[in-house]
C-alpha cells in the first residue's frame, strides 16, 4: 500500500440537532489503519449557499453577522479542526487507543454549557444554577484537571460519599460546631463584570471630587475620613458571570474582577436528588467530552443514580404549610402593609415566593378586572422570567386587593413599569433578604412552626382543595406545567361520597337510617324508654363499681329518695301524655 494510500482521509457534516431548530458540524473519518471514527465539532453557524453537491448535498456557507458564541463554527472552522484531527491520527502509533485530544473540566463544562445554550435558550438563573454546581466540582476535582485522567474510577468514590455545602453565618457556625457537626471554611472564587466607565474613583479631598464629577460627568459621595468616591452617571453595578464569560467581556474591555470569599459551610451526606443531580449534569458534560475525542466512554456511565424512593412524599405534611388562622395569626405580626401585601401574594394568589412577588409590576395588577397577572420573576438580583410559560389571571381576595392598594398609594414608582415593591431609590424591588427576616421574625412573634416563605403558596393550594375547588382549576391557578404536582394538594379535599360509601360498607348502624326514631308527639314514650335503658346501664356500671371496692354502697335513705324521684317522673309523664294515650292505656 502506498503511503498516499494510508494517510487518514475524513469530511465534516452538518446535521440539524435533535431539536429542530439548531444545527452542528460533525467529523468522519477512516485513520491510516481502516479504522472509522467520528465526532461532533460544535454547534454550525451557517447559511444555505442555494448550491449543491453532485450527490444533492447541500453548500453551506458561514452565517450572516457574528458568530452567537465562541464555540459556534463557520465551515472554514470545521475543516480546520477536521485537518487537526487527522494530523494527530497520522501520529498516532499502530495500537494506540488513546483520546486524539486534551481537555480539561473546565474545558468540558464550559464546552457543553455553551452547546446547551446555543440549543435551548437557557434562562438566566437555570445558567447561574450550572455554574454553581461547576464551581463546586472546580473545586473538588480541579478545574484544569485533563478529563481523560477520571477514567482511572476515581468518580466512583467520588459519587460513592458526595455530600452537600451550606453556608452558614458566623453565629449559626459556632453554634453547629459546638453541637459536634462538619463546619469548614470553604474558598469560593467568583467572576464578575462592569461595561467599561463604570468603575468608581476615589480621592482624597472635597473639591477633587466636585471637580471629578464635573468633569465625568458623575456624582459623589463621602465615604470615610480622606475618601471621597465619584461614580460616573449611568455606570452599572459588577455582575457575577461565569468564566467563559469574564474572559469574553475582558476582550470587549469590560472590567473584570476575581473576587474570593470564604464563608462557613456545614457538610453534610447529600440527599438523593441532589447527588443524582450532580450525577447528571456532569455525565452529561463528559459525553460532550467523549463527543470532542477527549475521553474514549463516559467514566459515570457505570454510577448508578440513588433511588429517591424513600425520600418521596405522596401528599404535603402538614407542618409544610399553615391553614387559614394561622396565616391570620401571621398577618397580625406583619411590621407594616408592605409585608402583609407580600405574603398575601403567596397566601392568597399562589405565588412562588419571594422572586415573583418581587417581579411583579404596577401594571399587572388589575384593580378594575380584580385580577393579577404574572408576568416577571427577580431572581438573583435580577429582572428573569417566570418558572412556568402560563400566566393564568389570578383573581385577588378583598383583603390583599386593599393591602396592593396601600403599597401603591405611594409618589414615587407610580408607572406600569414600576415594581409594586419598589425601593426607594428606585433602583429596583426591595431586598429579598428583609422579607425573609420580617417573616422570620413575624413566625416566631406568632408562636408559628417554622416554614419556608415559599410554603405560602402551598396554604393556597391546599385550602383550595379542602374547599372544593376542582384539580384543573388549581392547576391553572398555580401554574403547574404538570398535574401530577397539583395532585399533591387534592390529599386535602373532602370526599362526602367515598366517605358515605366506606361508612354504609362498614359501620352500616351508624348511618341515619338504621337509627330508631324517637317520635316527638309522646312524652310518655320517651320517659317509657328512658325508665328502660338508662337505669339498667347505670345499674351496670354501680354494681361493678361497688364489685370492685370503689365506693362504698349508698345509705338507704339514698336509696328510698331515688325512688321517690322515680315515681315523680312517672306521674308527671302520665299528666303530660296526650289524651289518646290515656286512654289506650
Amino acid at each position: 500500500m502506498s503511503d498516499e494510500a494510508a494517510r487518514p482521509t475524513g469530511h465534516v457534516q452538518v446535521k440539524l440537532d435533535w431539536n429542530g431548530r439548531t444545527r452542528s458540524f460533525y467529523a468522519f473519518w477512516r485513520d491510516q489503519h481502516g479504522e472509522r471514527g467520528g465526532c461532533r465539532l460544535g454547534p454550525a453557524h451557517v447559511r444555505d449557499s442555494g448550491r449543491r453537491t453532485a450527490r444533492g448535498a447541500t453548500v453551506w456557507r458561514a452565517g450572516n453577522g457574528p458568530r452567537p458564541t465562541p464555540e459556534h463554527l463557520t465551515p472554514k472552522d470545521a475543516e480546520d479542526r477536521l485537518a487537526a484531527i487527522l494530523r494527530e491520527l497520522e501520529s498516532k502509533p499502530l495500537g494506540e487507543d488513546q483520546p486524539t485530544a486534551v481537555g480539561s473540566l473546565r474545558d468540558g463544562t464550559e464546552g457543553w454549557l455553551a452547546e446547551r445554550m446555543s440549543e435551548k435558550g437557557l434562562k438566566r438563573s437555570t445558567v447561574a444554577g450550572y455554574e454553581d454546581m461547576f464551581e463546586r466540582l472546580y473545586r473538588d476535582l480541579g478545574a484544569e484537571t485533563p478529563v481523560s485522567e477520571f477514567a482511572d474510577g476515581r468518580l466512583r468514590d467520588f459519587f460513592a460519599d458526595f455530600k452537600c455545602y451550606r453556608v452558614l453565618g458566623e453565629k449559626a457556625a459556632r453554634k453547629a460546631k459546638a453541637e459536634g457537626k462538619d463546619v469548614r471554611r470553604v474558598e469560593i472564587t467568583r467572576w464578575t463584570a462592569q461595561p467599561p466607565g463604570s468603575s468608581a474613583v476615589e480621592v482624597k479631598t472635597k473639591a477633587e471630587a466636585v471637580r471629578l464629577a464635573d468633569e465625568l460627568p458623575g456624582t459623589w459621595k463621602h465615604r470615610r475620613r480622606g475618601c471621597y468616591r465619584v461614580v460616573p452617571l449611568n455606570a452599572q453595578r459588577p455582575r457575577r458571570v461565569s468564566h467563559a464569560t469574564a474572559k469574553q467581556r475582558e476582550a470587549e474591555g469590560w472590567i473584570i474582577a476575581r473576587r474570593t470569599a470564604k464563608p462557613w459551610m456545614l457538610v453534610a451526606p447529600a440527599a438523593a436528588q441532589t447527588r443524582n443531580a450532580y450525577r447528571d449534569i456532569f455525565a452529561a458534560v463528559l459525553d460532550y467530552c467523549v463527543r470532542q475525542g477527549w475521553l474514549p466512554v463516559n467514566p459515570l456511565a457505570e454510577v448508578k443514580r440513588t433511588s429517591k424512593r424513600h425520600e418521596r412524599q405522596a401528599i404535603l405534611r402538614r407542618d409544610d404549610f399553615y391553614d387559614r388562622d394561622e396565616i391570620d395569626r401571621l398577618l397580625k405580626r406583619a411590621p407594616s402593609v408592605r409585608e402583609e401585601a407580600f405574603w398575601l401574594l403567596g397566601a392568597d394568589a399562589g405565588f412562588r415566593l419571594p422572586g415573583e412577588a418581587l417581579g411583579l409590576r404596577k401594571g399587572a395588577v388589575d384593580f378594575q378586572a380584580n385580577v393579577i397577572r404574572v408576568h416577571d420573576n427577580w431572581v438573583r438580583n435580577a429582572p428573569d422570567t417566570t418558572k412556568t410559560s402560563d400566566s393564568e389571571a389570578i383573581p385577588m381576595t378583598p383583603r390583599l386587593a386593599r393591602a396592593l392598594a396601600k403599597v401603591l398609594d405611594r409618589d414615587y414608582a407610580t408607572e406600569n413599569e414600576d415594581f409594586v415593591f419598589a425601593s426607594e431609590d428606585g433602583e429596583g424591588p426591595v431586598s429579598e433578604r428583609s422579607m425573609r427576616n420580617a417573616f422570620k421574625l413575624a413566625q416566631q412573634q406568632a408562636g408559628l412552626k417554622p416554614i419556608k416563605m415559599y410554603n405560602l403558596r402551598h396554604s393556597f393550594g391546599t385550602t383550595l382543595a379542602q374547599r372544593g375547588v376542582d384539580v384543573r382549576t388549581i392547576q391553572a391557578l398555580m401554574r403547574h406545567d404538570r398535574i401530577t404536582t397539583t395532585e399533591q394538594y387534592m390529599a386535602y379535599r373532602p370526599q362526602p361520597e367515598l366517605a358515605g360509601q366506606i361508612t354504609r360498607a362498614l359501620d352500616p348502624r351508624s348511618l341515619p337510617e338504621n337509627v330508631t326514631p324517637i317520635r316527638s308527639g309522646s312524652a310518655a314514650s320517651l320517659l317509657e324508654r328512658l325508665e328502660e335503658e338508662i337505669p339498667a346501664k347505670w345499674l351496670r356500671e354501680v354494681e361493678r363499681i361497688f364489685a370492685e371496692g370503689q365506693m362504698p354502697l349508698p345509705a338507704p335513705d339514698a336509696l328510698m329518695q331515688l325512688d321517690e324521684q322515680a315515681d315523680s317522673r312517672r306521674h308527671l309523664a302520665a299528666v303530660e301524655a296526650p289524651t289518646h294515650d290515656r286512654v289506650g292505656q
